[in-house]
Parts: C-alpha cells; sequence; structure tokens
C-alpha cells in the first residue's frame, strides 16, 4: 500500500480540503444513484480520497468537452478518462490504469466478418467526434470514410447504422454492447483495433510531488488486486487492466 502522503501532497491535490473528481457518467464508467454517482471510477476516487484523508466530491459530467472546461475553469483536481491531444492541454496525465478495447458494430445484414474487412472503399464508420479512436483512426483508415458524431449522442450512431447511412459504429466495448440491445441482430466484430487507455489525471500545473503520488496510487491500485477488483464487480466486457 502507498504510504500516508505528506500535508504537502494533500494540500497540493487538494487545495480546497475536498478531492473534487470530474467524472465522464458513461454507463460502464459511473452512473447516479440519488446525490452521488456508483462504478468502477467512483470505487477508484473514493479510494482515494480516503488515503488522502478528505472527503470527496463527484462532479459528473455527461459530456467530455463540458468535463475539460471544468479543469479549465479550476473548479476540478481529479480524472480517470482517456488521453487526448485537447484533454492533455488542461489536464496532467499520469499513469495508463486500464485500457478500453474498440471494435465495431455492424447490422445483422452486414458482409463485414472481421475488423480488416471494414477498411474498404465505400464503407462508412461512425465514430464519436473528438475521442481517442477517431484519432486514432484518422491515422490509420485508408479508404472508408468517417462520420464524426457527438460522443455523448449514442442514438444519433445507431440510428444511422439503422438507417443505411453508415456500414459500421466504431467505438470501445463497452459502449457497443450497450449499443447492440438496440439492433437486434447486430454484431461486435472480434478483437480490438486499438486499446483507448484510460489514465488518472490532474489538474495541469499542481506540484511534482502530485504526479509522485498519483503514480503510486495507480501502482499500488494494481498491485493490490484493488483496481481488478472493482474491474469484476464492474462486470463490464472490454476492460483490460494496465500492466
Amino acid at each position: 500500500m502507498t504510504t500516508s502522503p505528506t500535508q504537502p501532497v494533500v494540500q497540493a491535490l487538494a487545495p480546497t480540503g475536498r478531492l473534487r473528481v470530474a467524472v465522464w457518467t458513461l454507463p460502464f464508467f459511473a452512473v447516479p444513484r440519488g446525490a452521488t454517482l456508483i462504478g468502477m471510477i467512483p470505487e477508484l476516487a473514493a479510494e482515494l480520497a480516503s488515503r488522502l484523508g478528505v472527503p470527496l466530491d463527484f462532479m459528473g459530467y455527461a459530456v467530455p468537452a463540458v468535463l475539460v472546461e471544468g479543469f479549465r475553469r479550476g473548479a476540478a483536481d481529479v480524472t480517470f478518462v482517456g488521453m487526448t491531444a485537447e484533454r492533455a492541454e488542461v489536464i496532467d496525465f499520469g499513469p495508463v490504469i486500464f485500457y478500453l478495447e474498440t471494435s465495431y458494430l455492424v447490422p445483422a445484414s452486414s458482409a463485414l466478418a472481421g475488423i480488416a474487412d471494414v477498411d474498404r472503399p465505400g464503407v462508412r464508420i461512425v465514430v464519436p467526434g473528438r475521442s481517442a479512436q477517431e484519432a486514432h483512426l484518422r491515422k490509420t483508415i485508408r479508404y472508408a470514410t468517417l462520420i464524426p458524431v457527438p460522443p455523448h449522442n449514442h442514438k444519433e450512431a445507431t440510428n444511422l447504422l439503422e438507417a443505411g447511412a453508415a456500414e459500421a459504429i466504431s467505438h470501445v466495448a463497452p459502449m457497443l454492447a450497450w449499443a447492440q440491445s438496440s439492433l437486434p441482430g447486430s454484431r461486435i466484430l472480434p478483437g480490438s483495433y486499438f486499446n483507448v487507455p484510460i489514465a488518472i489525471g490532474v489538474a495541469k500545473g499542481r506540484p511534482a510531488v502530485v504526479a509522485e503520488y498519483v503514480r503510486a496510487f495507480v501502482e499500488d491500485v494494481k498491485a493490490s488486486g484493488f483496481l481488478q477488483q472493482a474491474v469484476d464487480r464492474a462486470g463490464v466486457r472490454g476492460i483490460v487492466v494496465a500492466r
């Protein structure tokens, strides 16, 4: 277990005396329950606050851009989220905690059988805009066409697939499993074309002792089994603990 944090660490990480954790309220990350949040990310946040010995405040965001704005306004201390260049402007990312496998959802009638079949002329891929997987596909897709949609508007993605306006939806596996339930007969292509790294992040510009402490925290929740137990309790497909 990580050693007890020194007072300078606590002060630098939670300067208001409370740990303000920004959470993207995705169904597989965190869900509201009354006045609080439950799920895998809230478990990690609660463990961090407990070790710091400070009260915990959740700041739930349905849209990642608004989460970023919370850091820009100085309203958040910590988050657990995918790393992108935009987010790194206001968040200093620490170690990767886990990965989200990424694949494609295709309709029942699709002839696409595997991930390698998707990148071909005429294939239109719906992808969450300004996401880590869109950034990856922009670098790797040669023939297919990308159709970005707001990352929080999952219904728009499934509507495009259902209407025949797209041949595949690209997303992390947990979200594809959620979308699959609304598209009878649809299939998630096996495997993962990109594992999205989810890391701990702190407000930009905090002292070096903060980076040292959160790194030790991540190493400990992995080594102790706490993280794997939280993943197991979540029961979500496509989450791989980082080694």
